[in-house]
């Protein structure tokens, strides 16, 4: 992933937003559960359960409660927090472009207001931004709090085609990034038919929820860098809505040029 200027920044930070999180509107939230544990005599045991069965209860586990996910991609850093019961997200993004260039993004969600800062982008308002999220297109990044899979756990998990387990809490396989509903369509159609088999490895805790997950689009396409989602547990978010003096209205068409 390569950063330039003016525009192109703009375009990336987009990009970095939609990638940060697969977490808008996978609608697969109940499936990774129904696979790992189906109902009845024939529910199979942990032994019994599959590595890809393994990372499906693994991901619908991180979306249970406040988590934190941190996405790592060359020159790209995410922040989210999300605690779906007190309706309270936030999001940061760090951009590094050539030489010293920086592009920072910071978003907050309190229930149906999104206020997002962008003060390093020429010509954006340095304040907050307030928007409402009947306002934002559908898909928009902007939405950090949708349906069950808040964290995007799910979504990954979901492209998994194969999986081996790999010692303890280690897995290793392929996913088939098509099948997501989250990662930015210009990325797949970049990769072509080279994303229905990008390498992974994942890593689950202990207590069985998900502790990382890398995609190995290099091997792939060795333009693009690798992409690697860390989760962990939240006690909460501690974000409030900003001042009144701080806050202004996010235009419409700031708004729309986010829809993915």
């Amino acid at each position: 992933m390569q950063v330039r200027t003016g525009r192109s920044a703009f375009q990336v930070f987009v990009l970095a937003a939609a990638l940060s999180l697969p977490v808008a509107a996978c609608g697969i939230g109940a499936g990774p559960v129904d696979r790992a544990a189906p109902p009845g005599p024939a529910t199979p045991t942990p032994a019994q359960a599959t590595p890809a069965e393994k990372l499906a209860a693994a991901a619908a586990k991180t979306n249970q409660g406040a988590v934190t996910v941190i996405m790592r991609a060359p020159g790209v850093v995410s922040d989210t927090r999300l605690d779906p019961t007190a309706k309270k997200a936030t999001m940061s993004i760090r951009i590094e472009g050539p030489g010293e260039e920086v592009v920072r993004a910071d978003l907050i969600q309190i229930d149906t207001d999104v206020y997002l800062r962008m003060p390093d982008l020429p010509g954006a308002a340095r304040k907050w931004m307030h928007g409402r999220l009947s306002e934002l297109p559908t898909g928009s990044p902007l939405h950090l709090l949708r349906g069950d899979d808040h964290s995007g756990a799910a979504d990954l998990a979901d492209c998994v085609v194969s999986a081996t387990r790999k010692g303890g809490h280690d897995f290793v396989g392929m996913m088939d990034l098509t099948r997501s509903r989250t990662l930015d369509r210009s990325v797949l159609d970049d990769l072509g038919p080279l994303a229905r088999a990008v390498p992974f490895s994942a890593r689950t805790s202990i207590g069985g929820h998900l502790f990382e997950i890398s995609l190995d689009v290099p091997s792939v396409q060795p333009e693009h860098g690798r992409i690697t989602y860390e989760y962990s547990r939240s006690e909460g978010v501690d974000v409030e809505r900003p001042a009144p003096a701080d806050v202004t209205e996010l235009p419409r068409s700031l708004a729309d040029s986010f829809e993915v």
